[in-house]
């Protein structure tokens, strides 16, 4: 995605820019680069305005008349805003696919399956334990590739 002046915004958010972005979106009120610099421990307040600054030409920040910045624009590639938290987008689905994988543990320890495994019919125990190891197998490959992806995003502060 570009901001206004043509810059991608993947390579502006980098960094402190990136904690300074985090900030603004975390945060209710306006901020003044005074508050940003105590709150992120920058060594000085020209820092935080220049981080500010170059949040507001890419577009992503607006200043008001008391010098006080807030978002103009959100931009969340990997995560989802709720209210003032901002959580990886693949968590949603790593704790569905988690669920599920709770689901078959479940399914494996109720009685019924028990009862059907020991069919004495020969197709009816093995098809039943081959679709349980497919369903398994499977549920667990996507929780864990969700896993992963969900701690990497996390790992690299990407927004």
């Amino acid at each position: 995605m570009r901001s206004k002046k043509g810059d991608n915004l993947d390579d502006v958010l980098t960094g402190t820019t990136l904690k300074v972005y985090r900030s603004l979106v975390k945060s209710k009120d306006p901020i003044g680069p005074r508050e940003l610099q105590k709150s992120l421990g920058l060594s000085s307040p020209s820092v935080a305005s220049f981080h500010l600054d170059k949040l507001e030409r890419s577009g992503l920040a607006v200043k008001d008349e008391k010098g006080e910045y807030s978002v103009d624009r959100l931009y969340l590639k990997h995560f989802v805003r709720l209210q003032r938290f901002l959580i990886p987008r693949y968590s949603f689905h790593a704790t569905i696919a988690t669920f599920l994988l709770v689901g078959w543990a479940v399914v494996f320890f109720s009685p019924n399956f028990r009862v059907a495994l020991n069919d004495p019919t020969p197709p009816v125990g093995s098809a039943l334990l081959l679709v349980f190891a497919y369903g398994v197998v499977a549920t667990g490959v996507l929780s864990g590739l969700f896993w992963y992806e969900t701690i990497r995003i996390m790992k690299n502060e990407r927004i």
